[in-house]
């Protein structure tokens, strides 16, 4: 008697453990799939919401009767919000060419959040101020072909739609390819400025105001 109730106990604790090994892998697959599910669900949460980065070279044309584009040097700052889907950055340029300067406030949305390559546009401001130097030939009747040199006061605002790849490396090392394409529709030069000093044609209606925009660099920098 006592040899069957010692066998009736011995089976019955093999089951409950039997049991509650099932129970504990279940749990665990379980967990494992919400934890992937919450993880896909925030992006890459390991990636910082920083990033300070620098351009060598940045193409501008702000202007499409302009002889050539401007070339800038290209310094930013982005700030990733929690949400992981949008961001504020802001470039801040320098001529290489003219005593001229661009910020070009940019909203980014990311539409797949965040990760090691991912792309974003948004809507992105252009404001630019500055010198712009002018020297041309001209003719005059008692001297001849003479260098005229005049200085102008010039701003200008815009409104373009921007797209970015950001690709980040190691963590913490980001590279960027960046263009906008988009609008001037304030521009103080006076009408017909490239037609009249370059003899080039109207393509913009012979109003300097409103003209097509563009603007294309490489960044890299630190993502922290």
């Amino acid at each position: 008697m006592k040899k069957i109730i010692l066998l009736a106990f011995i089976i019955c604790f093999q089951q409950s453990a039997f049991a509650q090994a099932y129970r504990t892998k279940n749990n665990s697959k379980s967990t494992g799939d919400i934890t992937t599910s919450a993880k896909k669900e925030r992006g890459n949460p390991n990636l910082g919401k920083n990033i300070f980065a620098f351009s060598p070279i940045q193409i501008l044309l702000t202007h499409v009767d302009q002889t050539s584009p401007d070339l800038a040097i290209n310094a930013s700052y982005e700030r990733i919000f929690d949400n992981q889907l949008f961001s504020f950055r802001l470039p801040v340029c320098v001529s290489l060419l003219n005593n001229y300067y661009y910020f070009l406030p940019t909203l980014k949305i990311y539409p797949f959040k965040q990760g090691m390559v991912k792309y974003a546009v948004g809507p992105q401001l252009l404001y630019a101020f500055g010198t712009l130097d002018d020297e041309r030939t001209i003719y005059n009747p008692n001297v001849g072909y003479i260098l005229d040199s005049t200085s102008y006061d010039r701003k200008q605002f815009g409104f373009l739609i921007n797209n970015s790849l950001n690709i980040t490396m190691a963590k913490s090392l980001y590279f960027g390819i960046d263009a906008s394409l988009g609008i001037i529709y304030y521009d103080n030069l006076p009408n017909n400025y490239y037609q009249n000093y370059y003899n080039v044609s109207p393509l913009s209606g012979g109003n300097s105001g409103i003209s097509p925009a563009f603007q294309f660099h490489f960044n890299a920098g630190y993502r922290f």
